[in-house]
Formats: C-alpha cells, sequence, structure tokens
C-alpha cells in the first residue's frame, strides 16, 4: 500500500505544482481563536474541539503550548462540525489531552452578515431579490419567512469538481545540552478533490516523507500514509454514505484509523448509523497493517440538525493475527445549547473472558472524561476537563511502551484542569489555569494567572503576562511568563520569553537550584502565489548549559 500511495503523492503534486493561482491574497489580520487537546493520533497528530462550527477551515494555522515545553506550530487538516484534526509541524512532539492553544483565524471571516434594516419604524425593510436562474418557486421567500431566506442547494451534477490542498516541506533541528540529540526533514502533500466527475464524491491524499535522526537509535527513513480515501454520499441528496481507503473513521474517530470500507446511513434529523471492516494501521514510524483486524458498528442520534442534543454508541470487536483482541464499547453525548455552554463526554468499556490473562473476566471502564464549557463574548467564560485513563490487555501495543505487563493492572492516569477568565468589551482579559494529574506512583500539577491585552503595541496584536508554577515528580519551577503576538508588514511574529527558578530533587547541592529563561518566537509570512512560511526558535538556557530547537514549514497552498 505504501508503494502505491507514494505514486499516487507524486502524481497530485505534479499535478498540483502546475497549478498556480491568478493572485495572492492580501494579508489578512487575524483573531486568536483558543482551542484544546481533546484526542492524540499518532504521528503529531491531535484533535482539537473547534471545528466547522467555530468557523475553522483547513489549513489554519495552529499553536499549541504544552506545560513545561516549546510551543508547538501545526495546521489544520481536517474539520468536522465540532472538531478539527491537526497536524504539528514536529511529527514527533508530544501533547497530552488538555493541552491549551489557539487557531488563527482571519479577522473577516468572523464578520457577521448584515441583515437589511428599516430605513424607518413604519418603513419595511427591502425586500430579497428576485429568484436566481436554476432557483425553484419552492426555494422563493415567502411572507412570513425570514429575509434572508433558504435557497436551493446545488445538486452535485450542477457543481463543478473542486481540488484544494497543499504541498508542504519541514525541517527541525534540536540541541540538547552538549549534544545534537534529534533533527528530521520532511517533506509530503495533503489533497482533496471535491465532486469528483459531478458525482459528489470525494477523494483525499494525506502522506509524506520523513527522514529523521536521533541521537540513541541512528537514522531513519519512513513514507507514512495518513489518508487515501474516497468518499460518497452521507448528504441531503444521498443519504447512503460509504467511504473506503484509508481514513480515519468519522462517525466514531474513536475506534481509530482504518485501512478497509465504512458504510453508513444518515437520517432526515441528521441521526446516523453504520458499520465499519478492516484493518487498523499500527501506531508506528512506518504505520504497517495486516496486523489487527477489526469490524465496528455504531448509532448517532441527534435531537435535530442543529445537533445541540448528541448521543453516540459503538463497538468494536478486533483480532490481533486472528486471534481474539478487544471488545470495545463507546459512549458518548454532547449538550450544546444556544446560550454559550459546551458539554461533552465519553466513556469507553473494555469487556474481557477467559482469554484475558492479566485481567479478570469482566468489563473495566478503561476510559472516562467530561469537558464543559461556556463562551460570553465582553463577559468571559470557563472551561472545565477531566479524563481518567485505564490500559486495557491488548495484544497489539497501543500501550505505553514504558508499562510493563506487570503493573497493567493498576496502572492509571487521571487529569483535571480548569481555565476560567473575565473578559471586557475590548477583549481585555484576566485569567488563571490550574491542572492536576495522578498515576499509579507519582502526581503533579500547574497553576497560571495572568491578563491578556489586545491592540496594546499594535491593531490585532496580542500581549499576555503571566505567573506560573509547575509541580512534577522529580522537579518544580515558578517564574513569569511574557507574550506578545501581532501582524506585520512580512507576516505575523509572535514571541515569548520565560524567567523561572527551577529545583530538581534528585541533583547535587550545586545543581539543585537553577535559574532557567526560555526564548521563543514563530513568524509566519506570506510569499504570494500561494506559498507561505512559519519560521520557529526556541532555547532554554540554565546557568552554563542551554538547548535550542529550529524549525521551518514551507507550504504552497493551491
Amino acid at each position: 500500500m505504501a508503494k502505491a500511495a507514494l505514486i499516487t503523492m507524486l502524481v497530485l503534486c505534479a499535478h498540483a505544482a502546475a497549478q498556480a493561482p491568478a493572485q495572492a491574497p492580501a494579508q489578512d489580520p487575524f483573531e486568536q481563536l483558543t482551542l484544546r487537546v481533546s484526542q492524540l493520533r499518532p504521528n503529531g497528530q491531535c484533535i482539537v474541539d473547534r471545528g466547522k462550527r467555530d468557523l475553522l477551515q483547513v489549513d489554519d494555522r495552529v499553536v499549541l503550548s504544552p506545560r513545561g515545553g516549546p510551543t508547538l506550530p501545526g495546521r489544520v487538516t481536517q474539520v468536522e462540525g465540532r472538531t478539527a484534526l491537526v497536524q504539528l509541524l514536529d511529527p514527533k512532539a508530544k501533547v497530552v489531552a488538555g493541552t491549551r492553544g489557539y487557531a488563527l483565524v482571519p479577522k473577516s471571516r468572523l464578520k457577521p452578515v448584515a441583515k437589511p434594516q428599516p430605513t424607518s419604524p413604519n418603513e419595511p425593510a427591502e425586500p430579497p431579490p428576485a429568484a436566481k436562474p436554476g432557483q425553484t418557486a419552492e426555494d422563493e421567500w415567502r411572507p412570513g419567512m425570514p429575509l434572508l431566506g433558504r435557497h436551493r442547494a446545488p445538486r452535485p451534477n450542477e457543481r463543478a469538481s473542486q481540488m484544494r490542498g497543499r504541498l508542504f516541506g519541514s525541517g527541525n533541528l534540536v540541541r540538547t545540552l552538549d549534544s545534537f540529540s534529534h533533527s528530521y526533514v520532511r517533506g509530503g502533500a495533503d489533497v482533496d478533490i471535491n465532486n469528483v466527475d459531478g458525482d459528489g464524491g470525494r477523494l483525499r491524499f494525506h502522506g509524506e516523507m520523513i527522514r529523521s535522526e536521533e541521537f540513541n537509535s541512528g537514522t531513519g527513513n519512513d513514507v507514512r500514509i495518513y489518508e487515501i480515501s474516497y468518499e460518497q454520499g452521507g448528504t441531503r441528496f444521498n443519504p447512503m454514505r460509504w467511504q473506503a481507503g484509508r481514513f480515519l473513521q468519522r462517525d466514531m474517530p474513536e475506534f481509530g484509523l482504518l485501512d478497509g470500507i465504512e458504510v453508513g446511513y444518515r437520517q432526515e434529523n441528521g441521526s446516523r448509523f453504520g458499520a465499519s471492516f478492516g484493518y487498523l494501521p499500527e501506531l508506528d514510524d512506518d504505520m504497517d497493517t495486516l496486523a489487527d483486524l477489526q469490524i465496528a458498528v455504531w448509532y448517532i442520534w441527534n435531537q435535530d440538525l442543529a445537533e445541540r442534543v448528541t448521543y453516540g454508541i459503538g463497538y468494536q470487536k478486533s483480532w490481533h493475527r486472528f486471534d481474539g483482541d478487544r471488545d470495545l464499547f463507546v459512549l458518548k453525548a454532547r449538550y450544546l445549547p444556544n446560550d454559550g455552554w459546551d458539554v461533552s463526554s465519553s466513556l469507553w468499556v473494555d469487556i474481557y473472558d477467559n482469554d484475558d490473562v492479566l485481567k479478570d473476566e469482566t468489563f473495566e471502564f478503561t476510559r472516562a472524561n467530561l469537558f464543559a464549557s461556556r463562551r460570553s463574548r465582553g463577559e468571559g467564560g470557563m472551561e472545565f476537563f477531566y479524563d481518567h485513563e485505564e490500559y486495557p490487555e491488548l495484544l497489539r501495543t497501543d500501550n505505553p511502551q514504558t508499562l510493563l505487563p506487570q503493573t497493567l493492572i493498576g496502572a492509571h492516569v487521571d487529569r483535571v484542569s480548569a481555565h476560567m477568565w473575565m473578559e471586557s468589551e475590548a477583549r481585555n482579559r484576566v485569567f488563571t489555569r490550574l491542572t492536576g494529574w495522578v498515576d499509579e506512583e507519582v502526581e503533579g500539577g500547574a497553576a497560571e494567572f495572568g491578563f491578556e491585552v489586545v491592540d496594546w503595541f499594535s491593531s490585532g496584536s496580542r500581549s499576555t503576562l503571566a505567573l506560573f508554577h509547575t509541580d512534577a515528580p522529580t522537579s518544580n519551577v515558578s517564574g513569569i511568563r511574557v507574550q506578545h503576538g501581532g501582524s506585520h508588514s512580512y507576516g505575523r511574529l509572535d514571541v515569548l520569553y520565560e524567567l523561572g527558578f527551577a529545583h530538581f530533587d534528585d541533583n547535587p547541592s550545586a545543581t539543585a537550584e537553577l535559574l532557567q529563561h526560555r526564548l521563543g518566537a514563530l513568524v509566519t509570512t506570506d510569499f504570494g502565489s500561494g506559498w507561505d512560511a512559519t519560521f520557529s526558535a526556541d532555547a532554554t538556557l540554565w546557568d552554563e548549559e542551554f538547548s535550542f530547537g529550529l524549525g521551518i514549514y514551507l507550504q504552497r497552498l493551491f
């Protein structure tokens, strides 16, 4: 499959490179859209809690800020209604669920569409325009309907095929203390062809080639195919949906990547049910397949098309080299009213039988999480996240490599975080963030308090000052952080300075207390003709030692 996908990637890359846009888009000021990592994926991918509902789009820039580490830039590669898939520039970057960050969304995209207003209390508003060619009588505006009435959506055979995507390349170099510990060079393509041959089908490809060098493991060359699939249906015109190839299972992404086929049916109220069959790629550098076979079924119930209330249940059965491996139930729910609240939760239940040695012949709640947030423009908001994770007994290698079989029974991790802020009409805010975690052996946590000011140095800029404390099993750090970001003639610049006092429990007395400086910068610029680049630099300096990382990300949109 890798060879065929590589050929496909090369063909699509050559075709895309031959197409150039007529004119580069003008530089657009950005708004920071806060987000949170909700689920993890292999090879530097993660799912965030923002989507089409929040006006997020493919290729939007994303910056994650993991606790105690450098900022991690990335790009949105896939957008659903309320979630999005993010590909980090560094495929080996490690983040945890709950990691905070933001997306850069053009302000022009956030502007609401003005509705026609009467010129006087007694004068009616201007009537809507006459129906356009192709609009049927039933689609025309009638008394009692909103002024911005519905128009007939064009059928697939009335629309032209569209291809969009990007070609990208990146490199990264990391120096830790006295040696260069990690470096990589990668290049690839992300292509989406919509309405193939006028039949409403969708062809997707996302793959890359990576050459990496690790200090302890030498040099490696990998071809990774994250998606190569064809999808059709699942719309108001064709409620039956199917997708084949390699892809992230849509309605139940908890079941992971699939090499196979997925079939579903969309009911009139938006509820969906379906099944999938195929192999689960291994979550390693090579993403090998044909070792873990799975079959899954699910049902997603929606209260209405707005999906204000959603419930889902799914079952996945897998075999490792034809030996029964996992019986997994996933239950999830989401409540999304119109008053700013967003509440979601999920529960994973693993069923064991007499073939399982370490676990009892019963069931186990291997994962449970709850997320609740409320946002109000000009007032503030809050976010709360809780996640409990245990590790199922598996024949495949999904569990952490550091987890020994004899500790599998009691191994767990609990994470909790809370983020609260107060916001003025000018969008200045005061905030606090609290996080904590505990596993079977150790515990830790972090706290942060600060304020953000917008439009201080320039229009569209954002400046942050924060005090923080991080408590880890063998060390703790307290300090102050200053951040600033804004648009300039050459693009956008985000900078960071952090001063911390670090204490290491196991170090000799001479190095137990260290003064830590951390510097970071992220520059994004648009070269025109669809080309843009992101340059990143991050350095940490102690009393006599330092480490740094340099990165570049270059892409061409088409």
